[in-house]
C-alpha cells in the first residue's frame, strides 16, 4: 500500500501540473505583427480623394490614346 508521504507526493504533482500551461512563455506571433505593419503601411500610403481625381483623368486619357492607337492599325 502507499505511505501517506507518497499520496501528498501525488497531490504535489497534480497540482504542479494544472500550473504548468500558464507557466509557459508565450511567443511572439510575428505573422500578426507583420500584417498590421503592412495596413498601416498601407493606410498611410491611401490615395487621398483630390488625388484620386486625377489619377482617373490620366487613366481615361491613356485609354483613349490606346484606342485611337488601335483603330489607326
Amino acid at each position: 500500500m502507499a505511505a501517506e508521504g507518497d499520496v501528498e507526493l501525488e497531490l504535489e504533482t497534480e497540482e504542479n501540473c494544472s500550473e504548468r500551461p500558464a507557466d509557459k512563455p508565450r511567443k511572439h506571433d510575428s505573422g500578426a505583427a507583420d500584417l498590421e505593419r503592412v495596413t498601416d503601411y498601407a493606410e498611410e500610403k491611401e490615395i487621398q480623394s483630390s488625388n484620386l481625381e486625377t489619377a482617373m483623368s490620366v487613366i481615361g486619357d491613356r485609354r483613349s490614346r490606346e484606342q485611337k492607337a488601335k483603330q489607326e492599325r
